[in-house]
């Protein structure tokens, strides 16, 4: 999928304008994109949009405008653009209670081994990002790639296909059958014409 670029994004006060019907558009496409895992997980897929947002909303927060901070802030984000074929969440541990949440933290150790989508008979597991990851606990956010088979975004626009996210660990279950809207929505990730290569 394409990457965000320094051209695409809005100077501050131009943001500032337009910035009430661009986020009404960003939360509903994520919406669509965001899959509760049980009680305390959610996963969120990220793409080029979603992205585009969270730069767009670093710079404002931080008043960046020079051009150097605008590609560092792009660069970073940029590494949450999923992969052609392939798609990429935020998988967020939503706990209220910090002392609860820091105790999952240390509970959920192994996770990375144990979140995978399913796609009919096809099962991709989830391969996390190393720097949420310590010996003794994970991150309450993390970042997670599912690879996926060439035939992934004719089975997930295929309504009679099983399509689903599990999550089964020793202390933590859950199964999340993803909708007619997030089926559709992460097709779009899959289509060929949004690879970064086929973007000259």
């Amino acid at each position: 999928m394409r990457k965000v670029v320094p051209g695409e994004l809005l100077g501050l006060g131009e943001y500032e304008a337009i910035r009430p019907r661009f986020r009404e558009r960003i939360i509903a496409h994520k919406r669509a994109r965001r899959v509760a895992l049980g009680p305390e997980m959610t996963l969120l897929f990220e793409d080029h949009d979603t992205v585009l947002s969270q730069v767009q909303e670093m710079l404002r927060a931080e008043r960046i405008s020079m051009p150097s901070a605008i590609d560092d802030e792009i660069a970073a984000y940029n590494d949450l653009v999923p992969p052609d074929g392939g798609l990429l969440a935020t998988l967020m541990i939503e706990i209220e209670d910090p002392e609860v949440r820091e105790r999952r933290r240390r509970e959920y150790v192994g996770l990375d081994e144990s979140v995978t989508l399913e796609l009919g008979s096809d099962v991709a597991r989830g391969s996390f990002d190393a720097a949420g990851r310590w010996p003794d606990r994970v991150a309450a956010v993390r970042y997670v790639t599912f690879a996926l088979g060439p035939d992934a975004r004719a089975k997930l626009l295929d309504e009679t296909v099983p399509a689903r996210v599990v999550v089964k660990h020793p202390i933590y279950e859950a199964v999340a059958e993803l909708g007619p809207a997030t089926r559709r929505s992460l097709a779009v990730d899959l289509d060929p014409r949004n690879a970064a290569s086929e973007i000259r």
